[in-house]
């Protein structure tokens, strides 16, 4: 004659979370590997991504600063060409291609959002005109 599993000495049975009752026999191990209860929950939009948006009106913003700072590193440089000796310097040279570079970095940041390229564009223009200065 059996006995029913409750009273068995070698046969445990409990309950999951998941309101399933399973026996096991002669270990008290779960093997439930299934560590989401509630697959159908839907965890919601990333809450640590950087806002796109801003990042590319910062972007577009720092192209119309881009344009402003080489409208001023001309400027330098005709002021410089004057009063000089006629002849723009290695410094003028940087300028420009650090305002080329921050334009690149500025399409760059148009394209592919990204706070690092927002932050290049905005230093290379600015560069532009402080190398233009030292010459």
């Amino acid at each position: 004659m059996t006995t029913p599993p409750s009273t068995d000495p070698d046969t445990h049975t409990h309950t999951d979370p998941d309101t399933h009752t399973h026996t096991d026999t002669d270990t008290d191990t779960d093997t439930h590997t299934d560590t989401d209860t509630h697959p159908d929950r839907d965890p919601g939009p990333d809450t640590t991504a950087p806002y796109t948006l801003g990042l590319r009106l910062a972007a577009a913003c720092g192209l119309l600063f881009l344009l402003a700072c080489l409208v001023f590193t001309g400027m330098i440089t005709l002021r410089d060409a004057v009063e000089g000796d006629g002849s723009g310097g290695v410094f003028i040279a940087a300028g420009f291609w650090s305002l080329a570079l921050g334009a690149v970095a500025g399409v760059a940041a148009l394209a592919v959002p990204r706070r690092a390229l927002v932050t290049a564009q905005y230093c290379l223009g600015a560069a532009g005109p402080l190398l233009a200065l030292i010459d």
